[in-house]
C-alpha cells in the first residue's frame, strides 16, 4: 500500500511530519516499511526557457541551446529533436544527481561547452522510457524548481499491511486510523452530485452469495479527456499509469476509499445487467487480454447478451471505455471474498481489485464511493448523472455486537484504563456503544471485518493505547520434562543411528516433477498441486528415492564420488478415500567403501554393504529377525533387489536394491548406486525388543557344525536358513551363511550353500550324540523341503 503525505492530509486534519506519521502507524501495528522523498534527484532540476536553438557545428544530431533559467542563461548541448525556441524544459544543472543515478557536470561535447542537461521523463524517473526531452506547459516560470510542478515535493509512504487490515488499503482508512491514534478528527467527505438525467440502471442479482450488494449509475453526455496534471501526478507517485480521466478516477477511488470500481461503455450494453454465475462453456476476454474459460462457480456481471466482467477481478475488453465513449455505466459492489479468491486462483489472475475484495471492502460505503467518483467525472469530463441504483440481495448482515468487560481487558492486556477511556478508543475506531441485557457491547463498523469477539476489541484498545504503555511483567512459566512418544523416539533414534554409521542427512522438498515421479513410481498416481511453484515441483512425492538420487547427482557432478546419504521425511499416498501422509526413511550409498584410508584396501560398495547397514539399523530398533525376499520397485536392478520384513510381521517394511543401469546413465559420472527405503510406522510395528529382566544367558558351552548343501539356483538363502533354524528352535541358537558357490564342479542350475550352525541348550551341555542327531535332522529337513543334497 502506497500513499503520499499530502494525499493523507486531504482526509485528516493533522499536520504531522512524515517521520512522525510513519513512527506512530508502525507502533500501532500498521508497519510503514519506508518513507521516502519523491523529489530525490530533482533538487537541482529547474524550469528553463529555450531562447535559442541552433545546429551543433561538429555534429548533425546535436543542437546547441541557450536556456533562460531565471537568474542566468546557460549553454547546453542537447541530442533530442523535439524542442524549439520558446519551449519550457526541465534543466538539470551542474551538481545534480538524477533519479537514474546520472551525475551532471559542466563538460565539453564535440568542442562545445555544455553547462547542464535538458532532461527527459525517463532520466527524471517519471517513465521507463521516453522519446525526446520533457516539454512543460508554456505558463511555467523559468528558474522555478521542477519538483512542485510535477507534484513531487511530497513524502511517499509504503505500508506492509497484514491480511486482516483490509480497511487500511485506502488512504481514507489510514487517515481514519491516524484520527483514532491522535484524537485529531477526519475531514468530512460529502460529495455534491446533482441528478440531471432520468436514466436509471436496471440491475438484478441472481448470485446473492457471491454479490450481496451492487450499486450502479448511468452518466450521459461526457467528453472523454486526459486527466489533469494533479491526478496524473498522484497516480504516478504510487506507481499507476494514467490512461484517461474516467479510468483514472476509478483507480483513484480504489486507492482513496478502498472501493474497486469499473466503468462500462453504455453503448456496448444491453440492459438489464445481471450478477449471475457463469453458464457452461462461456468465455470472457479480460482487459489484459486473458481469455477465461468460465465455470458455473465463477460470478459474472452480464447483460442480456453476454458476460461483461469477472466479478471482483477484472472487466471485459469489449465493453471498456474508450476515447469515443460518451455514455457510461459506473459500478461499485461488495463481492464475497471467498468467491473472488476462488475465481482468481482458478484463472490465475491477480489484480488490485481482487487483492482488496479478498480482504474485505466496506459494504455500507458503496454509495459514498459512487458519489465521489461521479463528482470527479462530472468535474473532469462533464455530463449528466442519473440516479443511483442499489441492488441488495439481503445476504449480508452486520456483525453482532461484541460484549466488553473492562476489568478483563485490563487484566489480559496489562493496562490500567477506565471504562470511559476504553469506550472513547472504540468510538474513535468507529464502534457504536450499545447496552444489551445489562451488558455493555460495541457494534463494529462495517469496514472492520476483523472485529468479531472480545479479544479483538482488547487488541484494538491496547494497540491504540500504545504497546509501550503495557506493564512489563515476566510471564510465569512452568517447566516440564519433554515428553516423547514412541513414534518421535523412533525417528530420533533412527536418525542418530544413521549418522553414527557415517551417513549425512539430506532435506529435500516434498514436491517433485511429474516426469521424475513417473520414472520412479509409474503405477501410483501422485497428487498434483493446484498452483505449483514450478514444473519441477508439480506433484507430491510418493517416495524419498528421487530426492536422494537428485542429491547424489549434484554431488557426483561436483566430484564428490563417495556418498552415504539418508533422509527422514513424509511421502503422500492417495488411497480410495483420502490422501495419506507416511513417514519414511531412505538411505543411499555409492562410491568407495574406504576412500583414502591407510588401514584398509579400498573397494567399491556393494549390495551387501548397504544390507549390513540396514540390518544394523533394524537391530538398533528392536527388529532382530529381518527376512529378505525377491521383489522391489522397477527402477532397481532385477538381480539385486529385495523386499524385507520380519518373521513376526507379515507386511513388508521396505525395499533395498541397486539402481537399474538405465537410471545410472543419468548420473555424471555413471556409477553403481544402492538404495533402501522403509516405512517408519511398519518398522515400529515390527519391533520385538524382549524384556531384559527375562533374558537369561546359558552358562553351558555351545557346539558348532558346518554344512554344505547343493540346491537349485533359484532358491534364496533366507528361506533355506529359516527352515534349518526351525528344525529345533530350542537347541539351534544361530544359523549363518558363510559361502555361496557356483561353478563347473556343480551341475547346471545348481549352487552350493555353506552354513554354520550353532547348537546350545539352556540347561545342560549337549553331548556329541545329541549334536549328531540334530545334524541328521537338519539334513533330512533340507532334503525334504528343498531337495537339497549334502556335499
Amino acid at each position: 500500500m502506497k500513499l503520499t503525505r499530502r494525499w493523507l492530509l486531504e482526509h485528516w486534519m493533522g499536520d504531522w511530519e512524515a517521520r512522525s506519521i510513519g513512527r506512530r502507524l508502525t507502533q500501532a501495528g500498521l508497519e510503514v516499511a519506508s518513507v521516502t522523498r519523491l523529489d530525490q534527484g530533482l533538487e537541482r532540476v529547474e524550469v528553463g526557457c529555450l531562447l535559442e536553438v541552433k545546429q551543433h557545428p561538429e555534429a548533425d544530431r546535436l543542437t546547441v541551446c541557450r536556456v533562460d533559467v531565471g537568474a542566468e542563461q546557460l549553454t547546453i548541448v542537447c541530442g533530442a529533436r523535439n524542442h524549439r525556441v520558446g519551449d519550457r524544459v526541465a534543466v538539470a544543472r551542474e551538481g545534480a544527481v538524477l533519479p537514474n543515478g546520472m551525475k551532471i557536470a559542466i563538460s565539453s561535447i564535440r568542442g562545445q561547452r555544455s553547462e547542464g542537461m535538458l532532461a527527459s521523463e525517463a532520466e527524471l524517473g517519471l517513465a521507463e522510457a521516453s522519446e525526446g526531452i520533457l516539454i512543460l506547459p508554456p505558463d511555467q516560470v523559468p528558474g522555478t524548481s521542477l519538483a512542485p510542478i510535477l507534484g513531487r515535493d511530497d513524502d511517499l509512504f509504503e505500508l506492509e499491511l497484514t491480511p486482516n487490515r483490509g480497511d487500511c488499503l485506502g488512504v481514507r482508512g489510514i487517515a481514519r486510523e491516524l484520527a483514532a491514534l491522535s484524537g485529531i478528527p477526519l475531514r468530512p467527505l460529502q460529495p455534491q452530485v446533482a441528478v440531471t438525467d432520468a436514466t436509471s440502471a436496471e440491475i438484478m442479482i441472481e448470485h446473492g452469495h457471491g454479490c450481496p450488494r451492487y450499486v450502479g449509475r448511468v452518466i450521459r453526455g461526457l467528453a472523454m479527456q486526459p486527466s489533469p496534471a494533479w491526478l496524473q501526478h498522484r497516480l504516478e507517485a504510487v506507481g499507476l499509469r494514467s490512461i484517461n480521466a474516467v479510468v483514472d478516477v476509478t483507480n483513484y477511488i480504489l486507492l482513496d476509499l478502498n472501493h474497486p470500481m469499473h466503468a462500462f461503455d453504455l453503448a456496448q450494453l444491453v440492459m438489464p445487467l445481471c450478477v449471475r454465475g457463469a453458464f457452461p462453456g462461456e468465455t470472457l476476454t479480460l482487459l489484459n487480454g486473458t481469455i477465461c474459460k468460465l465455470v458455473p462457480e465463477d460470478v459474472l456481471i452480464a447483460d442480456a447478451r453476454r458476460p461483461l466482467a469477472l466479478a471482483g477481478i477484472m472487466g471485459g475488453m469489449e465493453t471498456g471505455v474508450t476515447e469515443a465513449t460518451t455514455d457510461l455505466f459506473l459500478e461499485v459492489a461488495y463481492f464475497s471474498p471467498t468467491t473472488v479468491t476462488r475465481s482468481g486462483r482458478r484463472h490465475g489472475i491477480n489484480s488490485d481489485s481482487r487483492y482488496r475484495f479478498e480482504r474485505g471492502v466496506d459494504p455500507e460505503g458503496l454509495v459514498l464511493a459512487m458519489e465521489r467518483a461521479t463528482e470527479l467525472i462530472l468535474e473532469l469530463c462533464g455530463g449528466r448523472a442519473g440516479p443511483i441504483t442499489v441492488a441488495d440481495a439481503g445476504t449480508w448482515t452486520p456483525r453482532s455486537p461484541v460484549p466488553l468487560r473492562h476489568e478483563r481487558v485490563n487484566r489480559l492486556g496489562g493496562i490500567d484504563l477506565t471504562q470511559a477511556d476504553m469506550e472513547t478508543v472504540l468510538e474513535h475506531l468507529g464502534c457504536e456503544k450499545r447496552v444489551l441485557q445489562g451488558q455493555i457491547c460495541f457494534q463494529p463498523p462495517s469496514h472492520r471485518h476483523d472485529l468479531a469477539q472480545e479479544e479483538d476489541l482488547l487488541e484494538e484498545i491496547v494497540r491504540v493505547h500504545g504497546y509501550d504503555n503495557v506493564t512489563r511483567v515476566l510471564p510465569r512459566i512452568e517447566t516440564r520434562p519433554m515428553e516423547n512418544d514412541a513414534r518421535s523416539h523412533l525417528f530420533s533414534q533412527s536418525t542418530r543411528k544413521m549418522v553414527a554409521m557415517g551417513y549425512l542427512e539430506t532435506i529435500n522438498y516434498s514436491f517433485v516433477s511429474k516426469a521424475l515421479q513417473h520414472r520412479f513410481d509409474p503405477e501410483r498416481a501422485a497428487e498434483e498441486l493446484v498452483n505449483p511453484i514450478s514444473e519441477d515441483m508439480a506433484v507430491l512425492r510418493t517416495s524419498l528415492a528421487p530426492g536422494l538420487l537428485e542429491a547424489a547427482r549434484r554431488n557426483l557432478s561436483r566430484a564428490n564420488l563417495s556418498l552415504r546419504l539418508f533422509e527422514v521425511g513424509r511421502v503422500f499416498l492417495r488411497s480410495d478415500t483420502a490422501l495419506e501422509e507416511k513417514e519414511h526413511l531412505a538411505g543411499l550409498v555409492t562410491g568407495e567403501l574406504h576412500p583414502h584410508a591407510w588401514y584398509a584396501r579400498s573397494r567399491a560398495v556393494d549390495f551387501f554393504d548397504l544390507k549390513g547397514d540396514l540390518e544394523h539399523l533394524a537391530l538398533s530398533q528392536g527388529c532382530m529377525d529381518l527376512v529378505f525376499s525377491p521383489g522391489g520397485p522397477e527402477f532397481l536392478h532385477p538381480g539385486q533387489k529385495a523386499l524385507f520384513q520380519t518373521r513376526s510381521h507379515p507386511r513388508p517394511v521396505g525395499w533395498i536394491g541397486m539402481l537399474h543401469p538405465d537410471h545410472q546413465r543419468l548420473l555424471d559420472p555413471s556409477q553403481a548406486v544402492f538404495l533402501f527405503e522403509l516405512d517408519m510406522d511398519e518398522l515400529r510395528a515390527c519391533r520385538s525388543i524382549p524384556d531384559r529382566s527375562e533374558v537369561t544367558l546359558s552358562r553351558f558351552p555351545s557346539l558348532e557344525r558346518d554344512f554344505a548343501f547343493m540346491v537349485d539356483d533359484e532358491l534364496g538363502a533366507g528361506p533355506f536358513m529359516d527352515a534349518v533354524a526351525g528344525t529345533d528352535p530350542g537347541l539351534i541358537q544361530a544359523v549363518r551363511l558363510f559361502d555361496v558357490y557356483r561353478g563347473d564342479a556343480l551341475p547346471a542350475g545348481k549352487k552350493s550353500f555353506a552354513i554354520n550352525v550353532v547348537f546350545r541348550a539352556p540347561d545342560r551341555t549337549l553331548t556329541d550324540q545329541e549334536a549328531q542327531e540334530l545334524c541328521h535332522r537338519i539334513v533330512e529337513t533340507a532334503q525334504r523341503l528343498f531337495g537339497a543334497r549334502q556335499r
